[in-house]
């Protein structure tokens, strides 16, 4: 991604740094300097915001590793200010294995807090595992702290950063298996609530259902996030990705299964024009200015289709005066599809794999073609009638 800067790539799955993550670095640094922190100080909190942040990429390594193994592979994994986002390919559609990756995530936390807190066991003792008790049931309960200071002075145990973070971080790790529980689709716990409600009533009805609780949930963040900013604005943005996504990831699903119920042979266009790789631009961009199609397949001087020339290319040589360059110099590779492939297929070459036009066959003879214009339209006029 452009906006991102790639960290490293781990298990296969690339892991990308969002160019906003570095406001967490700013936002530490403006807690040390409100908080009269010094360098070393300073120095712990910035470690705890990178340790909290590994917590997180291994939350959504337990997303893609399982959904690995039901054949769904992530392109990649982007940390941003507000968590995570494992990008898969797409989601399990048995409602069982949507169920498994989904609570993948959470059950990564609940490991990593189980380790912490017998690493704790080990390395604290006395009064030292006495104030870790204390400091852990302070971030549990949200009593904020205010005595923590008071505590201290009492005890007569010197501070250490460990001692104030590992416990900050077993309760945070805590705190995002019961975040991430809550059924705002599509997060976690939406997508488990999805998965089961799918079980009874089916994918399209169950995704319908678990967005509408997710914008439900969305709104409450919205307002508790508006109305509490200081301490809880972070809340708002998760409320409006939430909204957003909740209603795309309804919309997506509604379009799969408009798609599955249909076969590239219901969509192709048998009238289409054929070019030749040794012709000239010229051909093609006056085809592009008074006429209908916008992309085309290329044929050698045998007849047999070879590349397709899309828009974008015409345009490029339109731009550059090119007209008398042979086509051949601006052809692309072409993708072909039998009668029977399921339009889902359709979908993914055009507008994830980023074809244009893409060649329909049927026992090995070329019978029409598939363009985004055509796929366009038929998707209008079906989803009149749905």
């Amino acid at each position: 991604m452009r906006s991102s800067l790639k960290l490293f790539t781990w298990f296969g799955i690339p892991v990308h740094l969002h160019w906003t993550f570095g406001l967490i670095f700013v936002y530490a640094l403006w807690i040390g300097y409100s908080n009269h922190l010094d360098v070393t100080g300073t120095l712990w909190l910035m470690g705890f915001f990178i340790a909290l942040f590994a917590c997180v990429l291994l939350h959504e390594y337990g997303h893609s590793l399982t959904a690995r193994k039901y054949g769904v592979e992530t392109k990649d994994i982007i940390l941003t200010p507000i968590g995570g986002i494992a990008r898969l390919e797409r989601m399990p559609e048995k409602p069982v294995q949507e169920f498994l990756v989904a609570i993948a995530g959470p059950m990564v936390n609940v490991v990593i807090a189980i380790v912490l807190f017998g690493v704790s066991m080990l390395i604290f003792q006395g009064e030292r595992w006495e104030l870790f008790k204390w400091f852990l049931q302070d971030q549990l309960l949200f009593s904020g702290g205010e005595d923590s200071g008071e505590i201290l002075e009492e005890s007569g145990v010197s501070m250490s950063g460990i001692l104030f973070y590992l416990p900050v971080l077993v309760a945070t790790n805590i705190g995002l298996v019961v975040f991430n529980l809550i059924p705002a689709f599509p997060m976690d716990g939406g997508r488990i609530f999805r998965s089961l409600l799918a079980m009874r009533i089916g994918r399209v009805k169950a995704t319908r259902a678990a967005s509408l609780v997710g914008q439900v949930i969305a709104v409450i963040f919205i307002a508790v996030g508006l109305f509490n900013w200081q301490k809880a604005s972070t809340l708002t943005l998760i409320g409006f990705f939430v909204f957003v996504t909740a209603r795309t990831e309804n919309s997506m699903v509604k379009l799969e299964d408009i798609l599955r119920r249909f076969k590239a042979r219901d969509l192709l266009r048998r009238n289409f024009t054929r070019l030749t790789e040794n012709d000239w631009m010229q051909t093609p961009i006056e085809m592009l200015q008074h006429g209908l199609e916008r992309n085309f397949l290329v044929f050698d001087m045998s007849d047999k289709l070879v590349r397709a020339l899309e828009e974008e290319d015409i345009l490029a040589a339109l731009k550059k005066r090119d007209f008398s360059a042979e086509i051949a110099r601006y052809v692309q590779r072409v993708e072909w599809v039998n009668t029977d492939e399921s339009l889902q297929y359709v979908y993914h070459l055009l507008r994830q794999r980023g074809y244009s036009i893409i060649a329909v066959v049927e026992e090995g003879n070329l019978v029409g073609v598939i363009d985004e214009a055509g796929f366009q339209h038929f998707m209008r006029m079906k989803s009149v009638k749905v």
